[in-house]
């Protein structure tokens, strides 16, 4: 018979991860599984949404070694979405190579290839969002951005601050938003929102209080989020440090296409 009794007894009870399918799941650092994707080289991928969830897109945290990154080119008829969590990564893009840094983000249209690899020293950690693009007939497919969330400005938006990394507000050729957005201590949502776009939420920093669906729980930096459509949401952030998540959404379409 097995001996347990070297093990943790209160492992699970300090677990903080909640999945409350059709809702809303939380995602701890603590409690994320590696995997191991096959174009991929020294790399684990930690996934954090999946279609099993009833979710349009899959997000990844992907923990790249020294040396790692992709082993051939990616090219998945998909978008892209790219941001450098910690570390640093070459990107390259139709022959052009860009060095990341922290911050660095990436938005990319189908049918555009490109290879990612760390060079550096020290591990680099990433988010990578993949979905499916929706055209609209007469309507452009953006060009590809290439930038770093430092270099975007910050504009008042209810109570808080937030970067858009897509500029979606005045280019239907998008159909997705990554948003930046800053809390100070003591700052929080001004309403309760609940509304049809589903979202991914990553926190870069700090803590807050999260209202979703009628269950207020403490989240923290590194926590991912995600939240189905009409799932009733409010942040309020606390302790003494600004918090700071980055947050996806879809946008510019019309859901009747859904019938």
């Amino acid at each position: 018979m097995a001996n347990f009794a070297h093990l943790d007894a209160d492992i699970t009870s300090r677990s903080r991860s909640i999945t409350k399918p059709g809702s809303y799941i939380i995602l701890t650092q603590a409690d994320r599984v590696n995997s191991t994707l096959p174009n991929w080289r020294d790399t684990k991928a930690k996934i954090m949404t999946t279609p099993a969830l009833g979710a349009k897109f899959v997000e990844y945290e992907m923990v790249i070694q020294s040396g790692g990154g992709t082993k051939q080119p990616v090219n998945d008829g998909f978008q892209h979405f790219l941001f450098v969590l910690e570390g640093e990564a070459t990107f390259e893009l139709a022959g052009e190579t860009h060095e990341l840094i922290q911050g660095g983000t990436i938005w990319l249209p189908p049918d555009h290839p490109f290879t990612l690899v760390n060079n550096s020293d020290a591990v680099t950690r990433m988010l990578w969002l993949r979905r499916r693009y929706i055209e609209l007939e007469g309507v452009a497919i953006p060009d590809p951005i290439i930038t770093n969330e430092k270099d975007v400005e910050a504009v008042p938006e209810d109570t808080y601050v937030e970067k858009h990394l897509i500029p979606y507000d005045n280019e239907l050729g998008y159909d997705m938003a990554f948003n930046l957005l800053i809390f100070e201590p003591g700052t929080h949502f001004g309403f309760v929102e609940s509304h049809i776009m589903e979202h991914g939420l990553y926190m870069l920093d700090g803590r807050g209080f999260y209202y979703l669906n009628g269950d207020l729980i403490e989240v923290k930096k590194d926590d991912y989020i995600y939240m189905a459509p009409f799932c009733p949401q409010y942040f309020a952030a606390t302790g003494w440090e600004t918090g700071r998540y980055i947050l996806y959404k879809d946008v510019n379409r019309d859901y009747i296409d859904e019938l």
